[in-house]
């Protein structure tokens, strides 16, 4: 397996969907699960931001609109179907179908057509940026890829190439709680349970460590260390893998852009 991680920069106003995140730069939206086929793409996106954002999105997605995941200058408006299955404030979950409709090719569309079927997706929409994640069966056909997505590319458009390897990231996405010592999932799990958590809390550290039966200390010790392990996961999961900008993409880095007229 290979791991394909690239990197779009757009202007303002070459993208409906970008835009809201350039004027509200605290929004954040990542792909849950994405299925991709040549007659279109399900996707489920889970998006947090202020109220305004996510109301600025409902109305891009009501409306017809340029196909959202293509870089290139075809006309390509497309079907949508859009639907929020999941709120709470500041959150929402949402599930979309788009129809690949005549000379629309889409980005997962290219990936497939140049590297076969089986092809993993995520994106992460943050302020002017959209991250990439691809993974592949193997690099056979990337270089395809890479030139469609170059001949694709409109003005007001940067692609960034940054990384093509062995995959690290879907390994390290696959961390779940149960990975953590015995005595620290228990320790979380209660504090869960009886509300330590909760503001104000529902029950003091001390009465938890009794119900428990260890020492405060003791109960303390687990939960930094399992609050420490939780808190890295979440960064890592929000931002992407900690990564220096010199660890490059075997080969290099590649960046190409194009400007607005």
């Amino acid at each position: 397996m290979r791991e394909f991680i690239f990197t779009i920069d757009y202007e303002r106003g070459v993208d409906p969907v970008m835009d809201v995140f350039i004027d509200h730069p605290s929004a954040h939206s990542r792909t849950i699960a994405c299925n991709v086929t040549e007659d279109g793409m399900w996707r489920l996106e889970r998006v947090a931001g202020p109220e305004t954002a996510l109301e600025r999105l409902d109305e891009v997605y009501d409306d017809p609109v340029q196909c959202t995941e293509c870089i290139g200058t075809r006309d390509c408006k497309t079907d949508w179907t859009y639907e929020v299955i999941g709120s709470e404030p500041g959150v929402r979950t949402v599930y979309s179908y788009r129809s690949e409709a005549g000379d629309c090719h889409s980005i997962p569309r290219l990936a497939i057509e140049h590297v076969g079927p089986g092809v993993l997706c995520e994106t992460e929409r943050r302020q002017s940026r959209c991250e990439w994640r691809l993974l592949l069966c193997d690099d056979a056909g990337v270089d395809g890829l890479f030139e469609a997505m170059e001949a694709e590319l409109r003005p007001g458009l940067t692609v960034e190439f940054r990384q093509l390897g062995s995959p690290s990231y879907w390994v390290d996405e696959a961390v779940t709680l149960a990975e953590l010592p015995p005595e620290q999932q228990a320790a979380v799990e209660a504090a869960v349970e009886h509300g330590y958590y909760r503001t104000p809390r529902d029950i003091s550290l001390t009465d938890l460590a009794e119900r428990l039966d260890v020492s405060r200390s003791t109960l303390q010790y687990r939960l930094q260390r399992a609050e420490a392990w939780i808190v890295r996961s979440f960064v890592t999961r929000s931002m992407g893998p900690v990564q220096a900008d010199e660890d490059v993409a075997e080969g290099g880095r590649l960046r190409i852009g194009r400007s607005g007229v």
